[in-house]
């Protein structure tokens, strides 16, 4: 017999035994899975069951509306609890931030959970969004809309992932750039992603104390020791002891903010830097005055302290 021949005698056998696996596997099968919230929940551990295709019906009819950016069209479908909450957002997304939307749905299930009103629709979907401003992104979607007794959307849990490509995605990234690090360093060539550990929090807050020439308040912001690389040259250890005396030589201070960026590395410790644009004003009580547009970057510990504070400065024109 004939390689050939082997092979199609094979796929056959296979074709067949597949189909009746199947016929044996899901024969009477009603139900399947588990819902699993935990015990407070009176469904808990309830299986799904498929639900009526006319489901998907009702989700494909508000994507076609939410496509079109046509808010009536949508809110004609969803419960009144929903339109309400969500009608100032939508309508303002609709008309001041997207120019056009196209969310392409290619599976769907819909499901309920045994002993549930609710049903569910499961979805996977590509959306591209074309911003007004000229920016626009493309998302893998995963998304889990709820529909109640009296066929009415309730809403939707969304699970999302970006795609990368530029020729798809311009509106942002959840990381990107690249650390080279000085000299040979374990983490160059990792890109960087935003820190969300309350920096800028902390720092805002710190922001207001300092214009209160609040110094033990200021303190507290601070490590024990605190390493300060200053914008004329060199580098000093300090205390978090030395920031409680800072405003005994000043007449009054101004700092204000531009902009606060918080990074980190990719896949390293909550160790964290913020680089902070900023305008500085320090009048001296002998009346000699201090004024300076600052970029700075100020490095947060593991205990969410400030470790080193690294400064750059211009003259103002």
């Amino acid at each position: 017999m004939s390689n050939k021949m082997i092979l199609a005698v094979f796929a056959m056998f296979m074709f067949f035994a597949c189909n009746e696996t199947v016929e044996v596997c899901y024969e009477g099968v009603e139900s399947a899975g588990e819902f699993a919230p935990g015990e407070d929940n009176e469904l808990n551990g309830n299986a799904y069951v498929l639900a009526d295709d006319k489901y998907m019906d009702i989700v494909q009819a508000s994507t076609d509306a939410y496509n079109a950016r046509d808010w009536d069209a949508m809110k004609a479908l969803y419960r009144d609890d929903f339109v309400e909450n969500s009608a100032e957002a939508m309508t303002n997304y609709f008309d001041n931030d997207v120019e056009s939307l196209n969310m392409d749905i290619f599976a769907m299930l819909p499901v309920k959970i045994k002993g549930s009103d609710i049903t569910r629709v499961l979805t996977w979907s590509v959306e591209d969004r074309t911003f007004q401003n000229g920016s626009k992104e493309r998302h893998d979607l995963f998304e889990i809309y709820y529909i109640d007794e009296e066929d009415k959307l309730g809403g939707w849990n969304q699970w999302y992932r970006p795609d990368s490509n530029p020729e798809f995605t311009t509106h942002g990234l959840p990381q990107g750039g690249k650390f080279f690090g000085r000299g040979e360093s374990e983490y160059a060539g990792r890109p960087l992603v935003f820190s969300n550990r309350g920096e800028v929090e902390t720092l805002e807050k710190m922001f207001a104390d300092y214009n209160d020439m609040d110094g033990e308040a200021v303190s507290g912001y601070f490590a024990d020791e605190w390493t300060f690389k200053s914008a004329t040259g060199g580098t000093s250890q300090r205390t978090s002891e030395d920031m409680k005396s800072v405003f005994d030589s000043l007449e009054s201070v101004t700092w204000t903010p531009f902009s606060m960026t918080p990074l980190k590395i990719y896949n390293t410790d909550p160790e964290s830097g913020v680089t902070v644009y900023s305008y500085e004003k320090r009048v001296n009580k002998d009346g000699t005055v201090w004024e300076k547009e600052l970029v700075e970057l100020f490095y947060f510990d593991l205990d969410g302290k400030i470790s080193g504070v690294e400064q750059f400065q211009r003259d103002l024109e």
